[in-house]
């Protein structure tokens, strides 16, 4: 079985973009979306072992992806949980570090790199190694 993941983002077309890219490059499958707090929290509590990794953007239509990462600060330990912003807002990139974020990553600048870090993730759970 492929990673599993759970999209957290408000734009439509970053959303099916990032489900794309993370299918071609890695065989990543989104088995979730949510574009609002109250929607991914909806879903992480209906399917609390459904996925590997969330990638979460921290501005949402409503609410924050703040407090999605602490939704999840109880998640399983080989789920991995991924922060994407396009704004400078570093006390709440920080805050969402110390509330268990995996890794925060600027849509803007980094999002190859986030990518990569997902691949990572892939090919770790191909090969049995476990990710931490």
């Amino acid at each position: 079985m492929g990673l599993r993941v759970f999209l957290v983002e408000d734009n439509p077309v970053m959303r099916e973009y990032l489900a794309q890219v993370l299918w071609i490059e890695a065989e990543v499958e989104t088995v979730g979306t949510a574009e609002t707090e109250t929607q991914a929290r909806q879903w992480l509590a209906l399917n609390p072992t459904a996925w590997d990794i969330a990638v979460v953007d921290l501005c949402l239509k409503e609410g924050s992806g703040a407090g999605v990462v602490d939704f999840c600060r109880n998640r399983q330990a080989d789920q991995a949980l991924v922060v994407m912003t396009n704004q400078d807002v570093l006390p709440l990139l920080q805050r969402c570090k110390l509330l268990g974020a995996d890794a925060v990553y600027d849509k803007t600048t980094e999002l190859d790199d986030m990518v990569a870090y997902c691949i990572g993730m892939a090919v770790e759970g191909a090969t049995g190694l476990v990710w931490h």
